[in-house]
């Protein structure tokens, strides 16, 4: 009968984030605190490494802050589902890193607590590559935790500027 339960309750969640709300966010005017996102067109920018991840003071975006959840109020749970790809300074491959955690960046990376996705945008024909949303597969979080994402690509202070999508859950 477990298996039953569970079942139902996997083909649930699969039902409510087919079916569900989603909202989508740009960059907030101030990331002093830890409301990172905004319903903006001004989208987030994160910079890369030559061949790593930016190391530099604010080479990762901020998407969420601990004060960004709930997207919609009574639900304790998100779930970062894409990002829209709006500009890049090179017509090469990016590797995104979104990184999820309560603590600092850094902890949250030696802890394994990121999902990888990658990119191509043609930058100097963008209509050929704009408009189609990525998905980003990992786990559902709790409405404290923090997100930041991180890019690479072969050229150092190579820019990605993108939107993230997100839904929400109630449990």
């Amino acid at each position: 009968m477990s298996q039953g339960i569970d079942l139902y309750y996997e083909v649930e969640n699969i039902e409510h984030h087919c079916h569900g709300r989603a909202r989508w966010f740009g960059i907030s005017a101030d990331q002093s605190g830890n409301d990172w996102a905004a319903d903006t067109l001004n989208p987030f920018t994160a910079i890369s490494g030559a061949a790593d991840y930016g190391s530099d003071a604010n080479d990762e975006a901020k998407c969420l802050g601990t004060d960004d959840t709930p997207i919609i109020t009574g639900q304790a749970y998100f779930d970062f589902h894409q990002i829209l790809v709006v500009g890049v300074t090179e017509d090469t491959e990016y590797k995104l890193r979104i990184v999820y955690g309560t603590g600092t960046m850094a902890a949250a990376i030696a802890a394994g607590q990121y999902t990888e996705t990658m990119v191509k945008f043609d930058s100097t024909n963008p209509q050929l590559s704009a408009g189609v949303p990525v998905d980003v597969m990992m786990p559902r979080l709790a409405t404290d935790t923090k997100v930041w994402l991180q890019c690479k690509n072969d050229t150092n202070n190579a820019d990605i500027d993108f939107f993230i999508g997100i839904h929400g859950y109630s449990r």
